[in-house]
């Protein structure tokens, strides 16, 4: 199935170096677009104040509950492209391109929509300090207008990646991110703009994100070449989508409100530890990134070898992202921890708001590895075509278990290091339940009969 010149089959050849080949733009991608984030939160750290970066940073789990909602859908594209380009099936490839964009298009300008109707209500519920809600508002209300091109680029990378092409997202980001950088210093530096440069320059990186993924899309040769007037929803396309993907949005929003309700403890011990905690996070999605790139790589290898009904070099796929995502979240993980002090204190010079960033690093770097194993076994059970049962253990396991820790556990004692004692606890929870899942069907993947369990967690029999 001929696509473009960065194409990679996954399912043939040298696996591990493919694998290599996939992952590493995926994660420089990442990479470079935390870099600009955190430029981002630079900027506004250094010439804006403490209370804009907090009021920015207290504002992260609202946007990523409203993305992950939608954008999860993008997880059942990717899947299905994956397994359509490993069995070499045009027609359902050129379906799955034109109905997936069809429904970015449509939810994207939902979400914007709710999202400026309820931007108030999220700001009071979240329990955001009455002194950053003005600036936490006007940052959202600009934000959700790009909401609907996030949207929209997040499934044009799901094709994209599922193809083996991991270059085009990254040469797209170089552009984007550039402009985002130099509007928030014109905006920010010259203009004092102050969150509102920040978020305009976001909303400009969106913009031109789409239109070079459109661009490539348009390009593309064969079945993923995206033709304007056949953009439609085709119901079969759109069914499997949402089989695969609403299991992922409704994890992925039930992820974000428990970061949200994470963070709305954070708010209550003021503004310094909101502005710790926010450089923090733009310090752990450095590790992240490349954690979400062996994600996604195994979501690539697994799906396109289960669509070319390639069992052995599966399975092999699977050990071999394993061995990576703990060697690179182990190692990773470590090298934060030891460097934490110079990291935060590149975005911010305020002491009090060095002291919060660090008590979060020192409590979260060196058990990075179990988000590793999470995220690397939801990543193969996807791959498979597997959603639901890894949705409902991540919404249980994760998404409950930080609820009722934050806010049983945490009023007891208070304090920042009791809090984050939740996410290893759900960390450890949801990646024995997944790996469980995984070595199941595995095992009976090698047999060619699925039992009883692996029916119902697959929902089909492998043929």
């Amino acid at each position: 199935m001929a696509v473009n010149r960065n194409t990679i089959d996954l399912s043939n050849g040298p696996l591990l170096g493919k694998m290599i080949r996939f992952a590493i733009p995926l994660a420089l991608t990442h990479l470079l677009n935390l870099s600009f984030h955190a430029a981002d939160t630079v900027v506004i750290g250094r010439w804006g104040s403490a209370e804009s970066m907090a009021a920015i940073g207290a504002t992260g789990p609202i946007v990523g509950l409203l993305v992950n909602l939608f954008a999860g859908l993008s997880t059942g594209v990717n899947v299905l492209a994956a397994q359509y380009y490993g069995a070499k099936d045009s027609r359902s490839m050129t379906r799955l391109v034109h109905t997936s964009t069809a429904l970015s298009l449509i939810c994207g300008i939902f979400v914007a929509v709710i999202g400026w109707a309820a931007t108030h209500w999220m700001v009071e519920v979240t329990g955001i300090p009455e002194e950053l809600q003005t600036k936490s508002i006007l940052y959202l209300a600009i934000i959700f207008g790009g909401l609907p091109f996030q949207i929209f680029y997040a499934f044009i990378c799901a094709v994209l990646r599922a193809i083996g092409d991991t270059k085009s997202p990254l040469y797209f980001l170089i552009y984007a991110g550039i402009a985002n950088v130099v509007l928030n210093i014109l905006l920010v530096v010259f203009f004092k703009w102050d969150v509102a440069g920040v978020a305009i320059g976001t909303l400009a990186s969106h913009v031109i994100s789409v239109y070079l993924g459109m661009k490539r899309l348009m390009r593309n040769r064969g079945a993923t070449r995206l033709i304007l007037k056949n953009i439609r929803l085709d119901m079969d396309s759109l069914q499997k989508i949402l089989r695969i993907g609403v299991p992922a949005g409704v994890q992925g929003a039930c992820f974000s409100l428990s970061n949200i309700v994470v963070q709305s403890a954070v708010n209550t011990l003021g503004a310094a530890a909101i502005a710790g905690s926010t450089a923090e996070i733009t310090v752990e999605w450095l590790l992240y990134a490349i954690v979400f790139s062996l994600h996604h790589t195994t979501i690539a290898v697994v799906g396109q070898n289960y669509g070319a009904k390639k069992t052995r070099r599966l399975i092999r796929s699977i050990y071999i992202s394993a061995g990576l995502t703990f060697g690179v979240t182990l190692v990773g993980g470590w090298l934060l921890y030891w460097f934490s002090p110079e990291l935060i204190s590149i975005f911010t010079n305020d002491p009090e708001v060095i002291r919060w960033g660090l008590i979060r690093c020192r409590s979260i770097f060196t058990i990075y590895f179990l988000l590793g194993f999470m995220d690397f076994a939801s990543g193969a059970l996807r791959g498979l075509g597997c959603s639901l049962p890894p949705a409902v253990a991540t919404i249980l396991g994760t998404c409950g278990a930080r609820v009722l820790w934050a806010k049983l556990v945490f009023p007891r004692y208070g304090t920042m290091e009791s809090l984050l004692l939740c996410y290893p606890v759900s960390w450890i929870l949801v990646a024995a339940i997944n790996i469980a899942m995984l070595y199941c069907i595995c095992n009976d993947l090698r047999q060619k009969k699925f039992g009883k369990l692996s029916s119902i967690l697959m929902g089909k029999k492998y043929a």
